[in-house]
């Protein structure tokens, strides 16, 4: 046990050497249960021209907030605007109930109904998508806000937030959801550090 606990240590410390105590964003932080109302951000809206003049929308879904906290970042980054994709009806706070109904939307294929309105998305070119990879891929209701509106030629860039999964299959899946979309590779975001070359790689920060 002793062992187990050393070696958790020393990765941690590696991570933060290597890239930041910022890192740290979902790697210690995994949650299980939901984030309070007092964590959640607001959303920005009406402002969509980011520091690189693109029109720029951030949108995420985020249950523990592990997301949420990746979002607000990529946000300050980029600038532009920010909006958080919610459920009509919330999941449950705690985690076995929120994963049983995640898991029952996902087996049904189902689209949850949000909570609205909606931004207009015809007025962004690039849609940045953020959410935590849920069984291999996006939660429904990511799907059922990418699948509101036409997106086609709309540039998305995923980034996501997981416990052990890659962000692969999740990217795939949104491929074959938005076949009109260019729907751009995905960056795993639980350590942070590799946030602003993805951004200055896709035109989105100098």
């Amino acid at each position: 046990m002793k062992r187990i606990a050393l070696i958790i240590v020393l990765v941690v410390l590696a991570a933060v050497a290597y890239k930041g105590p910022d890192s740290l964003i979902g790697l210690a932080k995994m949650s299980r249960s939901a984030a309070p109302e007092t964590e959640k951000v607001k959303n920005v809206l009406g402002h969509p021209v980011g520091k690189t003049g693109k029109k720029v929308l951030v949108a995420y879904f985020s249950w523990g907030g592990n997301t949420r906290d990746v979002a607000r970042l990529i946000h300050e980054k980029t600038g532009g605007d920010l909006f958080e994709i919610k459920k009509e009806t919330p999941y449950p706070k705690e985690y076995k109930p929120a994963t049983e109904v995640g898991k029952m939307e996902r087996e049904q294929d189902l689209r949850p109904k949000l909570q609205g309105p909606l931004p207009d998305l015809k007025q962004y070119d690039v849609i940045l998508l953020g959410y935590p990879i849920w069984w291999y891929i996006e939660p429904m209701p990511v799907k059922t806000f990418v699948e509101a509106q036409d997106l086609s030629g709309k540039v998305i860039l995923p980034f996501a937030t997981s416990g052990g999964s890659d962000i692969i299959a999740s990217v795939d899946d949104l491929r074959r959801t938005l076949p009109k979309a260019q729907v751009k590779d995905g960056l795993l975001a639980n350590m942070t550090g590799r946030i602003d070359g993805w951004l200055k790689e896709n035109g989105l920060v100098k």
